[in-house]
């Protein structure tokens, strides 16, 4: 049998399946027959012969007859399919129209009377009670297309003794979701390979981009060999990590340099997330302030240039050492060779530290050599040219999943392992084959196993395949041994690119809109039974879950990735050649006239239009963007028009206008998204009369028709701001709904979205006038939200503040609720409907709550708790007991004092109320007199609030000059601090145990509270920020600070008081430090952990005096902006480690000296230095200098002194 025989049965083999005896229950089911005694009679008859029919057709010469067969009974099927599908269409028009006649509205598409378009082409010969509707074409024409399939069904019996194929009475049961147990993940025979790599990577580059590349051939084992080296590096813990982070990416054929490095990018703020690790200490500087400088500020805006992505990686990557693993790399072209020569160009000047390396699995040694041809900055190091297992190793690689251990006694196992070693050597030592064949004779195994069959003999006829010379058969053979369902939806995969990651969702999407998915309970989900199959698929290793994830926005669950490995893709392609063609690139392909999907380039669909239109059974179509611009928009329209059995329809690069020509005739379509088009197009008003779509998607339509809510099947829409939405009840996601004093935009329209989940943000809340509103959008009723936001946008103190409590407590949670964020609520109390399931709450301007329930009953198992901008919070009485995160942001009337605090002495409450007076007149002058001004209002207010006053309304005079403004707020400075200090009542901030990462911004806290909060057991503290913190003067004591055993991270910003960093030293894990406008600290204690890695100065005072004090062996990255120094130079003769050294905005600085003794210095950047001169003694290992904004500097370059060898930059003046 050759190969081509092999495809041919395999991919039509899916439609002899119990699938056809679904098919016909449910259309006889539609057309009132009681078809039952025909299906029993189906069952026991034709569907035990169907698989052995196509069991022995392979090397018969009846093959072909076979088939004929096959095609045959697939048209049928898919004929029957479609006539069923347009019934079901005219029942839902029908619904429509009634329900525009009730209503008193003109339906968009009015149904017409039967008189004037119904034609009877033959008589029937019977007509059931009620069937006068059995006259309809429709119905005609479904009742002979089910009868048709019913008959090429029934000559399975014929060539079943043409062939002499024995009945196989399992196959009369439908496809079952029988799974086994996966067996432990275990890697054979790899281990000398994985400690060589991890040998080879631990050693340090000499120069360059360092490469290490696994090569072999598909299905080797690359990519789980490079697996296996990651989790062998992911188990060295703490210090003796030796690669952080971690990072996969996956390139194949078709990668592109800016999506690789937006995956480094994600990769690298999630390789943190384990560890609980904050990542890069400049995106936590970041959060302090937002006058950076031009550099930072590109960093957060727009990822679409290659400079703002290598500066984002850089940020991500700085001063890390890093493993980064690119997945199945090709480098076939100049295209490919121009890719890799951008990503590695903005690898080789990230400020990473040395030793960071690439691994790279390939299928040739040529790909990495030409990533170095092509780009001087990467090195290859080493090569590992994987070769197959051996066999003994591959043998127990297979038995693993043949004979899963968990399934059989010993004694079986045993003695069905000689004949499993027989089927092993017949795999070409594919560990892929391997995989896929074991799975599928384990669930064989399993199945004989429990009806008690013969195991030796159902073995005994696996060995005797003949699977030699093509490493396809035995992939090929599982296939045809997949579940029917199963193998339509792999196919279906083909039409994604190769190497493509796609979401679980949107492929389940696409196969619901192909009626791939039958749940087996009809109380199930269809999108929960296609997740099923997809886990099915990935269980039997056709699919595999990609090994990385992003957060989902709004939830923060893990969203997984999934792709097709490349033999896998390979056999998709060999199964679906007569049925899927995806066209890319100048590759020419012929489209056969059997296929039902497609996938085009725009800008061949002119190429290809006479074929594409003569394709009337064509069910998928996808338009993706081309090389170049569709000039004929018409051509899409002529081939649309001609297409009426779409059920997916995606475009991509092409406006629509003439959409409503022929979308009306698309009346089996349930995809439709359109995007990627260049001007704004109006989407017609006869999209609402595709009544089975349940999926819209469109971008730049300017505005959206008014009658889509007839869709009442659909099931996702964006954009969604559309009236009356609450008649799309089986609506499952809702970006937005925002509430207006409009008909049609009411919160009652959420009422009967019951079936919405994940996610949901409701905006406007402040256009809800009455509580009833509320109550009856039904809230609790969600099941499936698990994550909610409120948003009030009108935040105006005092305006109704009662009504937002009642609307709040009106809304009444969704009783599985996860994740809460409130936003504007301007209610004084806070409701007691509260569901105790919330893992996150945000509360962000709730100006007039002033005081927190008990947090430890009311949240008992939150992780995350946000406060932002509480402007009113008093108080805040016990945290959830498992809290992890916890955030106050600019809450000025919440305060934390101690009773030792309130029994200071005069003296003592003077000094600290007076620190700053004396130590700021310099730096003031720098400050913002609009932040001066504002937070003065917040001081006053406080103030007024304590002394039981009215809030100030009147806003503090900002026209007088920068000291006046600067008195002023140091006056009202020193009133709110004499008022902290004569309480009556200590307020403690007690933290749970379980705290990971705390900030602490534009709030009170004293010394002692402060050390109180701190001297707790917290063992899982990793990252601690205090910012605007403007009464503590000093960090805790060492013996304080020597409890906090994780922290890593340490940032302090806008502390004006602080003098000294006390204990800091004490911290024996510290590793970045961020100090940011501390003017008053005091360098004779600012002694720094020995062990930092990263320093942020930013705004503080003697920078120059404290690095002179410093013993900082490890340091690796320092960054100095608008500091002022004691003298006019910087000296950085002890800092041996650094790598990174960057000085900004710091006028006060004319040279830089000592420069040679930082061997490891490569990267030095010098911006808005105004009396820079000169910079002494380059060292030779510098890669990289920049310099901008220093004038004086600007116009020299490096000089070479000829007897000492010393290289400076040095203006003659």
């Amino acid at each position: 049998m050759s190969g081509v025989e092999a495809i041919g049965l395999a991919a039509l083999g899916w439609v002899a399946s119990p699938l056809v005896a679904k098919l016909l229950a449910e259309g006889f089911a539609s057309l009132g027959i009681n078809a039952e005694k025909k299906l029993q009679k189906l069952r026991a008859t034709v569907l035990p012969v169907l698989k052995s029919v196509i069991e022995k057709a392979e090397g018969s010469p009846h093959r072909s007859d076979v088939e004929g067969w096959l095609q045959r009974l697939k048209d049928a099927y898919d004929g029957a399919e479609d006539s069923l599908d347009l019934l079901n269409y005219n029942r839902l028009r029908r619904k429509a129209a009634a329900a525009a006649a009730s209503s008193g509205k003109r339906p968009t598409n009015p149904v017409r009377s039967s008189s004037s378009f119904f034609h009877i082409p033959k008589p029937v010969k019977w007509v059931i009670k009620g069937g006068r509707d059995m006259l309809s074409p429709q119905k005609i024409k479904l009742k002979r297309r089910l009868n048709k399939l019913e008959k090429i069904a029934g000559e399975a019996e014929k060539l079943r003794t043409l062939l002499g194929a024995q009945p196989d009475q399992t196959a009369a049961a439908p496809d079952s979701k029988q799974t086994i147990s996966l067996p432990p993940p275990k890697v054979f025979g790899r281990d000398e390979d994985r400690d060589e790599i991890i040998r080879r990577l631990k050693i340090e580059p000499a120069a360059g981009v360092p490469i290490i590349a696994i090569v072999g051939r598909p299905g080797v084992g690359k990519t789980t060999l490079a697996q296996y080296v990651c989790e062998q590096l992911g188990s060295e813990l703490g210090d003796r990590q030796h690669f952080h982070p971690i990072m996969w990416v996956h390139a194949s054929c078709n990668f592109n340099a800016s999506e690789i490095m937006k995956d480094i990018i994600q990769q690298a703020s999630i390789a943190s997330e384990p560890q609980e690790d904050l990542g890069n200490p400049d995106d936590i500087a970041a959060t302090f302030h937002t006058h950076l400088s031009n550099l930072d500020t590109m960093v957060v805006g727009n990822l679409n240039t290659p400079e703002a992505l290598q500066l984002k990686m850089n940020k991500k990557l700085n001063a890390k050492k890093f493993l980064l693993v690119i997945d199945d790399v090709w480098c076939d072209g100049e295209d490919h060779e121009n890719n890799w020569d951008m990503l590695f160009r903005c690898l080789s000047k990230c400020c990473c530290l040395p030793g960071s390396k690439i691994l790279v699995t390939s299928q040739t040694d040529d790909a990495p050599r030409k990533i170095v041809a092509a780009n001087g900055a990467a090195v290859v190091e080493y090569i590992c040219h994987l070769e197959d297992l051996a066999e003994n190793d591959f043998a127990d690689l297979f038995i693993q999943y043949a004979l899963p251990s968990g399934e059989f006694d010993s004694h079986l196992r045993e003695d069905l392992k000689e004949k499993c070693k027989t089927i092993a050597a017949k795999l070409n030592k594919d560990p892929t084959a391997a995989k896929m064949v074991g799975k599928t004779i384990a669930t064989k195994l399993a199945d004989l196993f429990r009806s008690q069959g013969n195991l030796h003999a159902y073995l005994e006829t696996i060995a005797d395949k003949d699977w030699s010379g093509d490493k396809t058969k035995a992939l090929m053979w599982s296939f045809r041994h997949l579940p029917a369902h199963l193998q339509r939806c792999f196919s279906y995969c083909r039409l994604y690119p190769r190497g493509y990651k796609f979401k679980a969702l949107e492929l389940v999407q696409l196969w619901m809109a192909q009626g791939f998915i039958k749940p087996g309970d009809p109380n199930e989900r269809v999108e929960d039974a296609g997740d099923g199959y997809l886990n099915d698929l990935v269980s039997r290793f056709y699919i595999q879950r990609h090994n990385r994830f992003r957060r989902s926005s709004g939830t923060g669950k893990p969203v997984f990735y999934y792709t097709l490995h490349e033999l896998l893709y390979d056999l998709a392609v060999k199964v679906t050649r007569s049925d899927c063609v995806r066209i890319e690139g100048n590759r020419q392909s012929e489209i056969p006239s059997t296929i039902r999907h497609l996938c085009i380039p725009a800008d061949k669909l002119n190429e290809k239009k006479e074929e594409i239109c003569k394709l009337k059974k064509l069910r998928t179509l996808i338009v993706v963007k081309g090389e170049s611009v569709v000039s004929d928009e018409n051509v899409a329209s002529d081939i649309f028009k001609s297409l009426k059995k779409l059920r997916v329809l995606l475009v991509l690069g092409l406006n629509l206008e003439n959409l409503a020509k022929f979308i009306s005739e698309m009346k089996h379509l349930r995809i439709l998204q359109v995007s990627g088009g260049t001007s704004e197009f109006v989407l017609p008003e006869l999209v609402c009369t595709l009544y089975q779509l349940q999926v819209l998607e469109v971008e730049n339509a300017s505005s959206l028709p008014a009658r889509l809510t007839d869709l009442v099947g659909l099931r996702y829409l964006r954009p969604s701001g559309i009236a009356e939405i609450g008649k799309l009840t089986s609506l499952q996601g809702l970006e937005n709904f925002q509430v207006r004093k409009e008909k049609g935009y009411e919160l009652e329209q959420l009422k009967n979205l019951n079936e919405l989940r994940g996610h949901l943000h409701i905006d406007n809340l402040e256009n809800v006038e009455r509580k009833e509103s509320a109550i009856a959008a039904d809230l609790k009723e969600k099941k499936h939200l698990d994550s909610l936001q409120l948003v009030w946008r009108d935040s105006e103190d005092n305006v109704n503040s009662n009504l937002d409590a009642e609307i709040l407590e009106g809304l009444q949670l969704p009783p599985n609720l996860t994740s809460l964020h409130l936003d504007g609520y301007r209610g004084p109390s806070w409701p007691e409907n509260q569901t105790s399931n919330i893992q996150e709450l945000a509360l962000r301007r709730c100006g007039m709550l002033e005081e927190l329930p008990p947090m430890d009953q009311l949240y008992p198992y939150c992780r995350s708790l946000e406060l932002w901008h509480i402007t009113r919070l008093e108080a805040l009485h016990t945290l959830p007991p498992r809290l992890q995160e916890f955030t106050i942001f600019r809450a000025p009337f919440l305060t934390f004092v101690t009773n030792e605090d309130l029994q200071l002495s005069q003296d003592d409450k003077r000094s600290v109320r007076e620190v700053m007076r004396n130590r700021t007149q310099e730096w003031f002058q720098h400050q913002y007199k609009e932040d001066l001004v504002h937070n003065e209002r917040e001081m006053r207010n406080f103030i007024a609030a304590m002394n039981g006053r009215e809030h100030n309304k009147s806003v503090p005079a900002a026209d007088a000059d920068i000291t006046a403004v600067w008195g002023r707020w140091l006056e009202t400075h020193e009133r709110k601090t004499e008022l902290i200090y004569s309480r009556q009542n200590e307020a403690k901030l007690l933290l749970p145990s379980t705290i990971i990462r705390l900030r602490l911004e534009g709030c009170n806290i004293t010394d002692h509270a402060l050390s109180v909060c701190l001297q707790q057991y917290l063992p899982s503290l990793t990252r601690l920020l205090l910012a605007d913190l403007k009464m503590i003067t000093r960090l805790p004591s060492a013996d304080v600070l020597a409890n906090l055993k994780s922290l890593q991270t340490l940032g302090l910003s806008n502390c004006w008081a602080l003098t000294s960093l006390d204990g800091i030293r004490s911290l024996p894990r510290l590793g970045n430090l961020l100090l940011i406008g501390c003017p008053c600290l005091d360098i004779e204690t600012a002694e720094l952990p020995s062990l930092l890695r990263y320093i942020l100065f930013e705004s503080c005072a003697d920078v120059d005096a404290i690095l002179a004090n410093a013993n900082l062996p490890h340091l690796s990255d320092l960054t100095i902006t608008r500091c002022r120094t004691r003298t006019a130079s910087l000296q950085f003769g002890n800092l041996r480690s650094l790598h990174s050294l960057s000085i900004r905005d710091c006028s006060g600085v004319s040279f830089l000296v000592d420069l040679q003794e930082l061997h490891s210095l490569e990267y030095l950047i010098l911006q808005n230095c105004s009396n820079l001169q000169a910079v002494m003694n380059l060292p030779r290992s510098l890669k990289s200098l920049q310099i901008r904004g220093c004038p004086i500097l600007e116009k020299e370059s490096v000089e070479i002194e000829p007897l000492s060898g010393r290289r400076m930059l040095n203006a003659s003046l």
